[in-house]
């Protein structure tokens, strides 16, 4: 297969929603966030399910956090093989482009991650809500 100025560009329009995608997902973790630590400082001490739910936001915001720059580098990995390939420089253009490509598939599997994460975060609340200190 021969790799063209065009095949790299590609993944810019990829990229981009992703990263649209990581953003607004970060945002409401960071508004989860805020409210949970107001919530905190209300809460009675050694609130476990309160403290687990932070935990995993924590580790939820570094995945994301990892995600993005995962994201940020395969675009510009993938710059970078549009700029060989413009020189000529095909060996190089390539191996950039296939770099890009795994960072690219590092991103999405911390997504995959992630998602489990937010998955527990929710198992978490309604398990809360299964020991009567909600209403549902």
């Amino acid at each position: 297969m021969k790799l063209t100025l065009t095949t790299p560009a590609l993944l810019f329009s990829t990229v981009s929603l992703l990263m649209v995608a990581y953003t607004t997902r970060f945002m409401g973790l960071a508004g989860l966030i805020r409210v949970l630590h107001e919530r905190k400082k209300e809460s009675e001490p050694g609130d476990k399910n309160l403290q687990l739910q932070l935990e995993l936001l924590r580790r939820r915001v570094q995945l994301i956090k990892n995600m993005q720059i995962l994201g940020v580098m395969a675009l510009i990995l993938s710059i970078t093989s549009i700029a060989f390939l413009f020189f000529e420089k095909l060996i190089l253009g390539e191996v950039a482009f296939m770099i890009s490509l795994l960072l690219l598939l590092g991103s999405l599997i911390l997504s995959v991650i992630e998602i489990y994460d937010s998955v527990k975060a929710l198992e978490v609340q309604l398990d809360e809500c299964r020991g009567c200190k909600c209403k549902v």
